[in-house]
């Protein structure tokens, strides 16, 4: 026999012998216990402090006391109310915000980044990444629905927004 083998009969003769010897199911009860009576177990008053206010704050055993309504009237302790180590600042009288104009839409910005040039002839086009796919920028040619690449100047691509017609610069340095 296999070491695995003999492990198993082994479990096995330990289950039949554990519910061999187990006891029978009237033996298994057991009865509760009565409840001793306690002399002194009449209900004692809770300590009350008083504060200055006129607050009434319970000791540590009245924690989960019923106090009656009338009781709460007046009371100005907040339980969820913001703590802060800092003073608090100082009475400034707040000036009405000022009116904002509604203004103009502003258009994102482009979502490219550019990578190279390509010089062909007296034309140049530029390599880049446009929302994470490589696109080759001719100046006149639309990237999708949405821009244009206007020109492509020394130093700079001018796009155009084409929702908003707003126009933007990306700059570039020969190095590129």
């Amino acid at each position: 026999m296999t070491q695995r083998r003999v492990m198993l009969v082994l479990a096995l003769g330990a289950t039949l012998l554990a519910v061999y010897s187990a006891p029978a199911k009237d033996e298994a009860v057991v009865q509760a216990a009565e409840r001793a009576v306690v002399s002194d177990a009449t209900p004692r008053p809770m300590p009350v402090q008083v504060r200055q206010e006129g607050r009434r704050h319970a000791g540590a055993t009245d924690v989960l006391g019923l106090r009656s309504r009338d009781e709460l009237d007046g009371d100005e302790s907040n339980l969820f109310a913001t703590l802060s180590w800092e003073r608090p600042p100082a009475n400034v009288e707040a000036s009405p915000p000022p009116a904002t104009e509604s203004a103009a839409p502003l258009a994102p910005p482009a979502p490219l980044q550019l990578l190279g040039r390509y010089q062909e002839g007296d034309r140049t086009a530029m390599f880049a990444t446009f929302n994470g796919d490589s696109v080759v920028l001719w100046a006149g040619e639309n990237i999708n629905p949405e821009w244009r690449v206007d020109a492509i100047e020394t130093g700079q691509v001018v796009l155009t927004y084409l929702p908003l017609g707003q126009k933007q610069s990306l700059p570039w340095t020969s190095s590129q």
